[in-house]
């Protein structure tokens, strides 16, 4: 019953929200969804890093917090009702519209972006003057480290070399091979 009441509020007060009132205040509302915005991506960042989580989730943790402006309905709807200030309703609706768009475009974005985030703090650092070999990634790896030697520099086996096409095969003794 309560999920209808709430319902039926948020229809009454989008019904009473008068489209050419939106115009004058958006950029109020805009400015006051830039701070939205910023402060819940703050908000969800600092509890997932005091929950252990990584930086993706970090930043979904925030961008699932923007949309979220029902509350400031219900608070606009009972100062509107009071008479504070008429155009207090049309500010939130405004603020919450933009909240409502922003919310998914900024969740999609997230991944990408942390993706860049991490690629940024992995990135070897290099001295400014010193030339830089990019990798090519056909490479495995052991012609810059040398043979026998791992990524950390240990002692590691040398890579088995790739057999010729034409070259027999040995039969092995392993239980799974027919013969």
């Amino acid at each position: 019953m309560r999920d209808l009441f709430a319902a039926v509020f948020f229809v009454f007060f989008g019904l009473h929200t008068d489209p050419a009132d939106l115009p004058p205040v958006l950029g109020i509302a805009a400015l006051l969804a830039l701070a939205g915005i910023a402060t819940k991506l703050g908000t969800g960042w600092i509890a997932a890093r005091r929950a252990g989580v990584a930086v993706t989730g970090r930043l979904r943790a925030g961008a699932a917090l923007i949309p979220r402006g029902e509350f400031n309905i219900v608070i606009a709807g009972l100062a509107v009702t009071a008479g504070t200030n008429q155009r207090l309703g049309p500010l939130a609706a405004a603020y919450v519209l933009i909240l409502a768009i922003a919310g998914p475009l900024i969740a999609r974005v997230t991944e990408p972006f942390a993706q860049t985030v991490r690629a940024r703090r992995t990135r070897p650092a290099t001295t400014p003057g010193t030339p830089t070999t990019p990798a090519t990634p056909t490479t495995s790896g052991t012609e810059r480290r040398g043979p026998g030697r791992s990524a950390n520099g240990d002692s590691a086996p040398a890579p088995k070399e790739p057999q010729e096409p034409n070259e027999p095969v040995e039969p092995s003794d392993s239980p799974t091979s027919a013969g």
